[in-house]
């Protein structure tokens, strides 16, 4: 029996998760230790002074500048607005207009009922909802329609009452917080005068963010009342930030344009982190580890940068070395999942020395942990058909499909898992739930 599996099933699913992964629609997160440790750092300090606890940022793959709430705690950056902004405390000024709507009681009950964030697949319904109700397409559209037409322009605009009201409030919690709030008039600066734009023209954050002078004057108004009052806020977060958006311009940006951008004679740590990211996507080997591991001389304890060395070596071909660099990360921080799912990784990657016994036992860690890692689930989902556990295999990558809005593969996975795994247990449950949601988006649309 197992051997007939091993021949049939085990083929086609390698060939779905090496081959057949979903496509990189616009919702895809990404997903970065040390860019999301950042954003706790920055978000912190206001949502104190907001009163709501603790506020969850998710980062979307797009180019295109916007940033909106779904309400519960839950704040959406694209990495396009993230990359314009100037300022740690411009960030912060974003991050203090979508409070603003949470506190506001602006969100609508619909945006309310879309789902949790907490899973893969409440995640996925959220972004496939968001993607669609942005003018995207795909999967995702599939999922707007099961929500009953909320999958248009506006479900992601508040009213101009509603902006100002939020602008308010943004402002008072960065004043609480010590921040200076001039910042939120530079990140409208920005978008200035695109209301003049046909709609094809404008930025995404122009049209969900309705525009006006009067608007921007108001925030002026409101930006005066607390002039004067001394910055409070830590000079770390100018250090965190600098690192987090290094990476985020060299990682997505043209390695060549930003090699070119740093001066010869700057030989600091942001340079030298620029130049490890900007050399290994050339790809240059040698220069890459040359400035990962001056980096890791500046810095021996942390944990960031070795998580970053083994992400070069891996994707170099050098396994090994990658899980001694993993396994060092994993020893300073080893709650952290995202370090975990790189272990698990490169153990999955090894040819010799680590079992995939070895890399399913660390990547279920990184699963317990934060179970919304697409590139995660993928190595879990090999690691459990290596293993000879080939329903787990499948739920998990009903996960990943699920996580990326692509409820129609996720739902072959789901009934593949459901005929693979015992009834009643917890991963038979699970694809239970993801083949009864993606069963009721098809249903949506259908009638649509």
């Amino acid at each position: 029996m197992l051997k007939s599996i091993k021949s049939g099933f085990w083929l086609l699913l390698f060939i779905s998760m090496l081959f057949g992964a979903p496509s990189v629609f616009a919702q895809g997160l990404i997903r970065d230790s040390e860019i999301e440790r950042t954003l706790r750092i920055v978000t912190e300090p206001i949502a104190k002074a907001a009163g709501v606890g603790r506020i969850s940022v998710f980062i979307i793959n797009s180019n295109n500048p916007n940033a909106f709430t779904t309400g519960s705690n839950n704040v959406f950056l694209s990495s396009g607005l993230i990359r314009r902004l100037k300022s740690v405390e411009m960030l912060q000024s974003v991050i203090a207009h979508e409070i603003g709507h949470i506190t506001g009681g602006h969100i609508t009950q619909r945006a309310a009922n879309i789902g949790s964030a907490n899973t893969a697949v409440g995640l996925g319904a959220i972004l496939g909802v968001l993607t669609a109700a942005a003018g995207g397409g795909g999967g995702a559209l599939g999922v707007a329609a099961a929500t009953q037409s909320i999958g248009q322009r506006n479900f992601l605009s508040f009213s101009r009452g509603q902006e100002s009201a939020a602008d308010q409030s943004g402002v008072r919690y960065m004043a609480r917080a010590g921040i200076d709030p001039s910042a939120a008039i530079d990140v409208l600066q920005i978008f200035k005068g695109q209301e003049a734009l046909s709609v094809g023209r404008q930025d995404a954050y122009a049209l969900t963010h309705p525009l006006s002078s009067q608007r921007i004057s108001d925030l002026e108004t409101f930006v005066a009342a607390y002039q004067g009052r001394p910055s409070t806020q830590s000079p770390n977060v100018d250090y965190w930030y600098a690192r987090s958006l290094a990476k985020f311009n060299s990682f997505i940006g043209s390695p060549k344009g930003i090699l070119r951008k740093l001066k010869k004679s700057d030989t600091g740590e942001i340079a030298t982190l620029t130049r490890a990211i900007a050399y290994h996507r050339l790809p240059n080997k040698k220069k890459s580890l040359t400035a990962i591991k001056r980096l890791i001389a500046m810095r021996p304890k942390d944990a960031y940068y070795q998580e970053l060395y083994g992400q070069i070596l891996l994707e170099n071909g050098n396994s090994s070395s990658a899980v001694a660099a993993y396994s060092k990360a994993v020893r300073m921080l080893p709650k952290d999942p995202q370090i975990l799912a790189g272990l698990g990784r490169a153990q999955l990657a090894a040819k010799s020395g680590y079992t995939a016994k070895a890399a399913l036992s660390t990547l279920k860690k990184s699963y317990a942990r934060d179970p919304r890692n697409g590139r995660m689930l993928r190595d879990l989902g090999v690691a459990y058909a290596k293993t000879g556990n080939p329903g787990m295999a499948s739920v998990t990558t009903a996960e990943r499909y699920a996580l990326a809005s692509n409820f129609k593969q996720a739902e072959i996975h789901a009934k593949r898992a459901i005929r693979l795994l015992p009834e009643g247990t917890t991963g038979w449950r699970k694809a239970a739930d993801i083949l009864a949601i993606s069963k009721r988006l098809s249903k949506g649309r259908k009638k649509k």
